[in-house]
């Protein structure tokens, strides 16, 4: 996945750009939407000192073509109506699979090729969009952009095969893991690098800080990653639009959901 922030930036232009009932959704129902640019990456960081079912299930989800889940989102869509919190989380949820399927191959590309984690190349990219909107990517709270009350937990619901209590809980759980290494100054940088180096952790998980320095090689995948950004947003408009369509009129969803998130 693109990091946190990159999925909200990004839902965030996609709605400036949507017209109609689907932006009355989205602004109505904007909580819901927010939460939806996530997609399912909630699941992993539940209860997240153990590998469970419930991260596990996250994984397969990322890992399966998005068709069934739009097909079966549908079926919730016709009963909860085009208005509803749930519409507004699944356009979000749209949002989220367009970034990372456009996103993910490069990503991994360059994983491969210079070594660096896949957390850290998305996090460094996060840094480079909050500074391209002059925020500080160091004190910016993303915890704060997380809901965690049982109304959005009840809009998520009905997508998945979970009970409200794990939806509620992985919500909760993401909230406190942003919250835990949010790092607005540098001893508690220090503390939580220590913290995953004595866990043998710190090379895969320390994207999870937005770390000072910059690591200059993500130079480069900084600016693909930009382009491929800008280049997917009126995608994602094109797919959101599409798949009302198809929910309004019956007709066959687009081809291009039948892909993974990587």
């Amino acid at each position: 996945m693109p990091a946190f922030f990159a999925h909200d930036l990004f839902g965030r232009a996609a709605a400036k750009r949507l017209k109609g009932d689907l932006k009355e959704t989205v602004l109505t129902h904007y909580t819901q939407f927010r939460i939806g640019l996530q997609g399912p990456d909630l699941f992993f960081f539940y209860r997240p000192y153990s590998y469970n079912a419930v991260n596990r299930y996250g994984t397969a989800l990322h890992e399966a073509s998005a068709l069934p889940f739009l097909e079966k989102a549908k079926e919730v869509i016709l009963e909860k109506g085009r208005d509803s919190k749930e519409y507004a989380y699944l356009l979000g949820f749209i949002c989220h699979f367009i970034l990372d399927s456009e996103c993910h191959p490069y990503v991994e590309s360059f994983r491969a090729l210079s070594g660096v984690a896949h957390m850290e190349i998305e996090e460094e990219f996060d840094k480079k969009l909050l500074r391209l909107l002059g925020r500080n990517p160091f004190t910016y709270p993303l915890y704060r952009l997380i809901p965690t009350d049982e109304t959005t937990a009840e809009s998520v619901l009905p997508f998945y095969d979970a009970d409200l209590h794990t939806v509620r809980t992985s919500l909760l759980d993401l909230h406190r893991v942003k919250r835990l290494f949010y790092a607005p100054r540098i001893w508690k940088q220090f503390l939580m690098n220590g913290i995953m180096r004595l866990l043998g952790k710190y090379d895969t998980m320390k994207g999870l800080v937005h770390q000072r320095p910059d690591n200059p090689r993500c130079a480069k995948s900084n600016e693909e990653l930009l382009a491929r950004f800008k280049k997917a947003v009126p995608l994602a408009v094109k797919m959101l639009e599409s798949f009302d369509q198809s929910l309004r009129t019956g007709s066959e969803l687009e081809p291009r959901f039948d892909r993974n998130f990587e």
